[in-house]
């Protein structure tokens, strides 16, 4: 679709929810883009949102919001299993998309949503923002100019508070720790070691959540072969007691065969004592800075702005995002199965 550079890129958000109100946040800090319209349920939220950064429009079908002229692109910002759905009625209406992790929850879902993009002609790109935050990004940088040398192991854990599978999430029955949290870990992970999933092995922890009615496990451990005798180990929990102070624990360590590196997010700096509470607020992903949006959601959101303008591809490819989805496919089927998995 072609792109007026003498105007500003018109922009709807489908989904009024945490993400959806970060993304809303970012595009008034990006002079390129103007927000259109909002779209969500209950209409009250999407009316919110749009009201609260000066959209004169919004819906609670997404498909009015595809319907507009004035919309080139849209963000998508729903739970999990709603991706697919949208993301594909994005493409066939022209309307390019960024659509927050996992691209997917299936891998024939993720197959069929990149035929149709490729089909439409639009630019895409799963919102894996944990690439713009500095420290992974140099990380990156690092390992490509052959600091570590070759990587060959690695372990990452991303553990929530239990608030956000009781509390922040009213869907959290419909996925579970390894796509809500894994996700951005195992992007960064085949990021940095540039290379293939084989085979996925993985156990689950199930109970607490259970004895709330929450149908999901409580913890995840997977161990993941990689082509050239590589390994990487990944962990996701969200079960943590809501006095840790941080509401993820979020590590990564990443060894080569001349170098190791650890990438710590605990304080992220910033640490907060108060008459009640002790915390590490989190600042990388975003933080309002002097008014405006700022950190890697922001940086994500700009970037991909800035692909439909000047007419370039993704930093996040869907051939990364769907090689994601295969991964944790595996993954799924081997709790299903008791034993290691193919990744397809």
């Amino acid at each position: 679709m072609s792109i007026d550079q003498n105007r500003r890129l018109g922009i709807g958000i489908i989904g009024a929810g945490i993400m959806g109100r970060s993304h809303a946040a970012a595009l008034k800090s990006d002079r390129r883009a103007r927000l259109v319209g909002v779209a969500s349920l209950p209409l009250a939220s999407a009316e919110d949102l749009a009201k609260l950064y000066g959209a004169d429009f919004f819906c609670a079908d997404y498909r009015e919001l595809l319907d507009r002229p004035d919309v080139d692109m849209v963000t998508i910002a729903t739970p999990d299993h709603l991706h697919r759905e949208i993301c594909a009625a994005a493409a066939v209406a022209g309307k390019h998309f960024m659509v927050e992790k996992p691209l997917t929850t299936s891998l024939a879902e993720a197959d069929a949503l990149i035929a149709a993009v490729e089909l439409s002609g639009v630019k895409a790109m799963t919102c894996f923002n944990h690439r713009w935050i500095p420290a992974y990004a140099r990380a990156f940088q690092e390992i490509q100019a052959g600091s570590i040398g070759r990587p060959v192991l690695a372990y990452t854990r991303k553990n929530d508070r239990i608030f956000v599978p009781t509390e922040m999430l009213s869907w959290a029955s419909g996925t579970t720790p390894a796509w809500f949290l894994a996700c951005h870990d195992i992007d960064l992970v085949t990021w940095f070691m540039a290379a293939t999933a084989t085979e996925v092995y993985a156990t689950a922890v199930w109970g607490v959540l259970r004895q709330r009615g929450i149908e999901t496990p409580d913890a995840i451990q997977a161990q993941v072969r990689f082509d050239g005798g590589r390994v990487a180990t990944f962990e996701a929990c969200w079960i943590y007691p809501n006095t840790y102070p941080s509401m993820t624990d979020s590590f990564i360590e990443i060894v080569g065969e001349t170098g190791m590196m650890h990438l710590k997010r605990d304080s992220e700096q910033l640490e907060l004592a108060t008459a009640s509470t002790f915390e590490y607020p989190r600042t990388a992903t975003g933080s309002m800075i002097h008014g405006e949006q700022r950190g890697a959601v922001a940086d994500a959101l700009q970037h991909m702005v800035s692909c439909v303008l000047e007419d370039r591809a993704p930093l996040v490819t869907l051939a990364s995002s769907r090689h994601v989805t295969a991964i944790l496919d595996a993954l799924h089927r081997s709790l299903a199965s008791g034993n290691p998995e193919k990744v397809a």
